[in-house]
C-alpha cells in the first residue's frame, strides 16, 4: 500500500530498547531498521539513533513522548529519504528536559539502493 508516498508504517510496540532490530517486509523485499537507544542518568529514554538495512528508507520518524509526538519528515532532503539518523527526541516537556521516549514509528519507503 502507497499511502502519501510511504509504502508502510513500521514502529515499536513500547518505549524503544537499546539495539533494537524491526523486522519488516514489502513488495517480496525484507528489511530492517536497528535501534540505539540513550538513557538518561535516572533510566528515562532520551533520544535514539536508527540505520535501516535494506533497500528501504525512512521518509520519515515519528517520536512520542508524553502527550506529543516530535516528527522528522525527511522528504524535502534531496534524496527524499534517510537511511540513518542520530539523536531523535520526543518534545521538550514543560520541565524543560526531553519527554522520556514512548513509542517510535517509522514511514517507510522505496530506497532501491542502500547508500
Amino acid at each position: 500500500m502507497d499511502i502519501n508516498g510511504f509504502t508502510l508504517e513500521v514502529d515499536t510496540d513500547d518505549a524503544p530498547v537499546d539495539g533494537e532490530v524491526l523486522n519488516f517486509s514489502s513488495g517480496g523485499q525484507d528489511g530492517t531498521i536497528t535501534l540505539g537507544v540513550t538513557e538518561g542518568d535516572q533510566g528515562q529514554l532520551l533520544s535514539f539513533d536508527f540505520g535501516v538495512d535494506s533497500l528501504f528508507a525512512a521518509g520519515a520518524v515519528i517520536v512520542k513522548g508524553g502527550n506529543n509526538a516530535n516528527i522528522y519528515d525527511y522528504r524535502p532532503t534531496m534524496a527524499s529519504q534517510i537511511e540513518a539518523d542520530e539523536t531523535l527526541h520526543a518534545p521538550i516537556n514543560p520541565s524543560g528536559g526531553f519527554a522520556d521516549l514512548s513509542h517510535v514509528a517509522f514511514c517507510i519507503v522505496p530506497d532501491g539502493d542502500n547508500t
